[in-house]
């Protein structure tokens, strides 16, 4: 099959399209030939060896798969060759913890495609208990730019952030692939929602998108212009997928014991944290790492029911891979980027 790999760490040059084995279902899988498979800013961390060293190469990224049955392994049942479906964007790799509850706290939980091989290829083979079936009859570039953002985004907003109707939000980065269905989400669930960009031309898409208010935080302090939105109070919940660079400002902009929730990098990975501040604030730190097999499914039913839309900014074939991670880096994006074999 052909396959966008990767044979050492950097940037995006180090993509290969080349031919590599056709994977088989072993006892307990399924290989999935894949029909679309989304890009995540992870998928640019991996590359870059930035998240994990101990990654063994040629290795084939991506977590967001969408495709159909094409083999069934031993002792599989539920499946049918042909079958719509999708992939588990992450979920234990060691079948001793297949039974772990929530499941993205298992000791061996990672993200599709981190260790194992991933679905920027013909085919992907995977545990049969991970492969869901895909119900919703849309495009499959559609189906593929949502499961590892809407897994995140429901655990991170409605799960930790404990948004609900009425409930104040801010979101970073809201034109961004993750932070885009964040706002979807909060505004789903009835939340006042504002949100960052990094640029003015994002603005429209954000607010279209479900945000009450947008800030272009490179021409305006966002703390302040949500202190103002807020009578000065603050927001109750901030959902953080950037990091360090906006880590001291989203405090300021965070009422008395509200949650603070990240689950993002780009903006860097270590901070300083004012104790007194948290002292006497009470606010509420939280860190989100994905979400459950639930959370997705409960993510996918509000997909079903129209509440979230998959944005697809543009899509590439597989053999271009290296060129849409470029597309991501430049951070124009306005949603998904997918990658089609």
């Amino acid at each position: 099959m052909k396959a966008a790999t990767i044979r050492e760490f950097g940037s995006p040059d180090v993509f290969r399209y080349e031919d590599v084995p056709t994977p088989e279902p072993g006892p307990g899988e399924v290989v999935v030939r894949v029909a679309a498979c989304g890009i995540n800013r992870y998928d640019l961390y991996l590359r870059m060896g930035a998240v994990f060293t101990d990654i063994s190469f040629p290795h084939v990224l991506g977590a967001d798969v969408a495709g159909s049955i094409v083999a069934i392994g031993k002792g599989v049942t539920g499946f049918h060759e042909g079958d719509a479906v999708l992939v588990a964007p992450g979920y234990p790799v060691d079948p001793v913890d297949w039974n772990f509850q929530p499941d993205n706290q298992a000791p061996s939980f990672e993200v599709t495609g981190t260790h194992t091989w991933g679905g920027n290829a013909e085919y992907i083979r995977m545990p049969a208990p991970f492969v869901l079936h895909d119900e919703s009859k849309l495009p499959k570039d559609q189906v593929a730019a949502l499961p590892l953002v809407l897994t995140t985004a429901v655990h991170a907003v409605e799960t930790l952030g404990e948004v609900r109707s009425g409930s104040r939000v801010l979101v970073q980065a809201g034109a961004s692939g993750s932070g885009n269905v964040c706002v979807q989400l909060a505004a789903a669930l009835g939340a006042r929602v504002a949100a960052t960009v990094g640029h003015e031309a994002k603005i429209d898409f954000v607010r279209k998108s479900g945000a009450e208010l947008v800030i272009d935080r490179t021409n305006h302090s966002f703390a302040d212009t949500v202190l103002d939105w807020t009578n000065g109070a603050g927001v109750d919940v901030v959902i953080d997928n950037v990091g360090a660079s906006v880590f001291e400002e989203n405090l300021r902009a965070l009422r008395v014991g509200g949650i603070f929730v990240n689950f993002g990098l780009v903006g860097g990975m270590k901070t300083t944290l004012n104790f007194r501040q948290l002292f006497f604030r009470q606010h509420q730190l939280r860190g989100s790492c994905m979400g459950t097999r639930d959370e997705l499914l409960r993510g996918l039913k509000l997909f079903a029911e129209g509440k979230i839309k998959a944005h697809i900014d543009r899509v590439y074939p597989l053999k271009d891979a290296a060129a849409a991670h470029r597309y991501i880096d430049s951070r124009v994006v306005q949603g998904k980027v997918v990658l089609l074999p």
